[in-house]
């Protein structure tokens, strides 16, 4: 009988994982998250020192001015690329978290196939434009939503990172980073996983709206929540017009790519 289970789990449309899974999956990425989180804070307090640190901190800047203070430090003591290493290095292990709770709860624990998680054939030229045009419109609403909050003197959330983008390293490592890594393992667990399992159980409505608001909230970013929370959405509908999470990671790549240049050239 078990192994009839198991067998029936190897169908690409099979989704054995349940809720409750999907939440296990969710607390492994938060936990591993907020672990390197604290492990990358320390690294930076070691690199450019506690008392460094409260100076800048004091100077009531910004999110972005308090990062150019960092990165200005962090250059005058010979420090920064080391600094670009070591959080590329926990970036790449925060954005591997995502993933791992995925297959903890999915291919390991029922055996199922990565088929499952919409790693699977689809049409390449449907796929594409699909993609292209969801990229485009995706891009139109965030810029147009940027420009809007830009009226009421809201710094644009494009630019907290762009610190970092100053040299050809840290382009480098950004791009690795936004561009390949975060696609796929963030495409994984909201449309491979959480879409997949919530919609099974409780509908496309409720699995597209549910993991489309969570997938906003974790990019914890209030001045781009809406146009990310409808990027999601638009993500779920390429997902389903599909079935194959591959459009979705080149719409993710895409936007992705074009956000890095909008911040490297502002």
């Amino acid at each position: 009988m078990m192994e009839g289970n198991l067998q029936q789990y190897k169908s690409p449309e099979a989704v054995p994982w349940s809720i409750g899974d999907i939440a296990k999956g969710a607390l492994v990425a938060i936990a591993a998250t907020v672990v390197i989180g604290i492990a990358l804070g320390i690294c930076v307090i070691v690199l450019i020192g506690t008392t460094t640190l409260q100076d800048i901190a004091s100077q009531h800047l910004t999110s972005t001015e308090f990062l150019q203070q960092i990165v200005d430090t962090l250059e005058v003591n010979g420090r920064l690329n080391i600094a670009l290493a070591v959080m590329f290095m926990f970036m790449i292990l925060g954005e591997g978290a995502i993933p791992l709770g995925t297959w903890l709860f999915s291919i390991r624990k029922y055996r199922c196939r990565w088929e499952a998680l919409g790693f699977r054939k689809f049409d390449v030229k449907k796929g594409v434009l699909l993609a292209i045009i969801i990229t485009c419109i995706g891009l139109g609403i965030a810029i147009g939503y940027e420009a809007l909050l830009g009226t009421s003197g809201t710094d644009d959330s494009y630019n907290i990172y762009s610190p970092f983008t100053a040299n050809g390293i840290g382009i480098a490592l950004f791009a690795i980073t936004a561009v390949i890594v975060a696609p796929v393992a963030e495409e994984t667990f909201f449309r491979g996983f959480m879409l997949r399992g919530i919609g099974k159980r409780l509908g496309y409505t409720w699995g597209t709206v549910i993991s489309s608001a969570l997938f906003a909230l974790a990019h914890i970013s209030p001045t781009n929540l809406v146009p990310i929370f409808i990027l999601g959405l638009m993500l779920s509908w390429i997902y389903y017009k599909t079935k194959s999470i591959w459009p979705c990671i080149i719409v993710h790549a895409a936007y992705n790519s074009i956000a890095l240049i909008f911040m490297i050239i502002s």
